[in-house]
């Protein structure tokens, strides 16, 4: 069966992927006079955006949890479709396991060298200025507190990696500072939107022309146009195509492009990492943790948790844990042992029968989902400049947007975002 795209009239796209980049790209060549359609694997829009309105009053992200910044681009959606946000806590109002106890306000400055927890990425940019080589944040820690005579303990070297781990996507022995140095900081805190982030989407794919539950097998491509094959049989023709696979579909080569990507593309897919990012929600009964604890960075393998619910009138007793890199690896291999395995690690940490008071509890593992195969992408050692040559369109027919493509905001939906709107902008500029 082919489904005819081509219309005198109009150039037509098709967008592999209906996630935040997939819409953006959409939204702005439809916007611009294209004719423009989503093909999406899913039975549902939003890709890594996933709100679970079953696990308590208020909304709970499965997947991207914040707005990342008081000034993004996200913020123009938020305003434009109404919405509403709340701002995240402080660091200040997250706790800290260390040596099986619980540590909280000034308690937490009297851990030795604790201040390596939030000057990690400042020593990397540091290294980074002063000319060094490209090496692991690892490495370079451990070479600042070699130098400084900082204590850098087994306990807080776990407290730092599982930090790194859950931002950045892969373990603190992998992530290359040059990639970090890449990266703008977020600035103006952290906001959840009260709707859920699931609205924000489904709002701004609104009116787009979506096929869901369509997987993409194979694209063929030349100078004249694309032919996308689904795995139903179906082939879509289109002048152009914008691809946002996620990094861990495109490595492993579950879409087949004819002929092959050129030896620069793979070269940037194959280089870049794909982290495994993973979540564990929870409800319970009753509250049975601080009530001033916003959330509790750990040294255990559950890494780091929060409170879904915080700053809201109707929060529920949820806890959400956020895992990467090898942990994540690990709670991976569990199967429907690793919301066990977390109550366990809650009981450790807060003193109490976590079981005792507990509801219901999800594993959202996206490292292992079939359609996205990673959390976020992040850059190993020696990986600096690869998401500037996987962003890059080929012949003017292929291009390419995602949290991966993005230099300098990757692992975020404004980064997916702008992407999008980059690679609409190209298409445009091109035709």
């Amino acid at each position: 069966m082919t489904d005819s795209t081509t219309d005198d009239r109009s150039l037509h796209v098709i967008v592999v992927g209906a996630g935040a980049a997939g819409i953006s790209a959409a939204r702005s060549l439809q916007d611009a006079g294209c004719r423009v359609t989503i093909l999406e694997a899913r039975d549902r829009i939003g890709g890594r955006v996933q709100t679970a309105y079953d696990l308590a009053p208020h909304p709970v992200e499965l997947g991207a949890e914040y707005i990342h910044g008081a000034n993004v681009v996200t913020w123009d959606m938020v305003r434009q479709f109404n919405l509403t946000t709340v701002p995240d806590a402080t660091k200040d109002d997250f706790h800290i396991y260390f040596d099986d106890r619980i540590h909280s306000g000034d308690d937490k400055l009297r851990i030795p060298s604790f201040h390596l927890v939030d000057t990690y990425e400042d020593i990397a940019i540091d290294w980074v200025e002063q000319g060094h080589p490209d090496a692991s944040v690892h490495d370079v820690v451990v070479k600042w507190a070699e130098l400084n005579n900082a204590v850098l303990s087994p306990g807080l070297q776990r407290l730092v990696n599982n930090l790194v781990s859950v931002r950045e996507g892969g373990d603190w022995t992998r992530l290359g500072v040059r990639g970090m140095f890449e990266q703008n900081e977020n600035t103006g805190g952290n906001f959840r939107i009260k709707e859920g982030y699931t609205a924000l989407l489904e709002q701004a794919a609104a009116d787009l022309d979506v096929t869901l539950n369509t997987p993409v097998r194979s694209i063929s491509w030349s100078p004249e146009g694309v032919q996308i094959h689904s795995t139903a049989g179906r082939t879509f023709t289109a002048d152009r195509a914008v691809i946002t696979l996620p990094l861990g579909v495109l490595q492993a080569q579950d879409v087949r492009f004819t002929p092959s990507l050129p030896p620069g593309k793979e070269a940037a897919v194959n280089g870049l990492d794909a982290g495994h990012v993973d979540k564990i929600a929870m409800r319970f009964r009753e509250r049975f943790w601080p009530q001033d604890m916003a959330g509790v960075l750990t040294t255990l393998s559950s890494q780091l948790w929060w409170r879904p619910g915080w700053g809201r009138d109707d929060e529920a007793p949820t806890l959400m844990a956020i895992i990467g890199g090898d942990a994540a690896l690990h709670f991976e291999s569990l199967g429907d042992g690793a919301v066990p395995e977390a109550l366990d690690h809650l009981s450790a940490m807060f003193g109490e029968d976590a079981r005792r008071h507990f509801e219901t509890g999800r594993f959202i593992s996206w490292g292992t989902d079939r359609w996205s195969k990673t959390g976020y992408s992040y850059e190993l050692v020696n990986g600096a400049g690869l998401r500037e040559q996987l962003s890059q369109p080929i012949d003017d027919v292929l291009f390419f947007a995602g949290e991966a493509t993005h230099v300098t905001h990757p692992g975020t939906v404004h980064g997916a975002i702008e992407s999008g709107t980059r690679a609409a902008d190209e298409i445009l500029d091109s035709h």
